[in-house]
């Protein structure tokens, strides 16, 4: 199970060695040349992975506190519980990754009021928290014509087809999905076409480029750190 897990590291290390490759710590996960050793960062990720319990609402709040959020900010005003599975996060220390957590109304359906309620109550929580007082498009759900650090407001971020909004937090731009929890056995008693019966938030690093300067980054960063990689996947 360990080998696979620093195996999907590795993987990963892909779409992250141009943010590691750039970082100005000096620390020991670089070689003498300065290119980044991903064998001692899969390593490295490895143990602290099994330290922390990610599934819990413990490691949810924990990572939000790092980007200036309450935890307890977020929770419905209605009655909730979170299942088992049902919150998840990242050590924030990473630099990058995100916090999830589902709430789920034991008691049946909640309303569209309600849902609308909820994202009006995230959408505040993270402005409140952000650099500018607002939050932006950003690059994940800017359209065409846009400009990605504009303020946006809840209506236009709940439009598209991903429904969420960014905020600037330390400089850096932090992505908000939010979204309903359906359950497809079940049929709506609200004359709706899908029984909703809880939300779900997820915030966490988000894109500090456009898509298709991201893709070229990485794209070098794998160049650059080939023999790394190869390494770290015993190649």
């Amino acid at each position: 199970m360990k080998k696979i897990f620093a195996l999907l590291l590795a993987l990963l290390m892909l779409f992250c060695l141009a943010a590691c490759g750039n970082s100005e710590d000096t620390g020991n996960n670089n070689t003498d040349d300065g290119k980044v050793n991903a064998e001692e960062l899969a390593q490295d990720a490895l143990e602290q992975a099994e330290e922390l319990d990610s599934f819990s609402e413990a490691a949810a709040e924990h990572y939000l506190k790092a980007y200036g959020i309450n935890y307890d900010e977020l929770k419905p005003v209605w009655e909730y519980e979170v299942s088992e599975k049902g919150a998840y996060a990242d050590d924030p220390a990473s630099g990058s990754g995100h916090a999830v957590v589902i709430f789920k109304n034991p008691n049946g359906e909640i309303t569209d009021e309600q849902i609308k309620e909820y994202y009006e109550q995230v959408f505040k929580v993270t402005a409140a928290a952000s650099d500018d007082g607002y939050n932006i498009i950003g690059h994940e759900f800017v359209g065409d014509g846009e400009n990605p650090g504009d303020e946006t407001t809840l209506e236009d971020a709940l439009s598209g087809f991903l429904q969420g909004w960014c905020f600037r937090k330390n400089g850096k731009s932090m992505a908000v999905y939010v979204s309903e929890i359906y359950d497809n056995d079940k049929d709506s008693e609200l004359n709706r076409l899908f029984y909703y019966y809880g939300v779900k938030f997820d915030i966490g690093v988000g894109l500090q480029k456009s898509f298709d300067d991201t893709l070229n980054d990485m794209e070098q960063a794998l160049e650059e750190n080939e023999d790394e990689i190869k390494e770290a996947l015993g190649g």
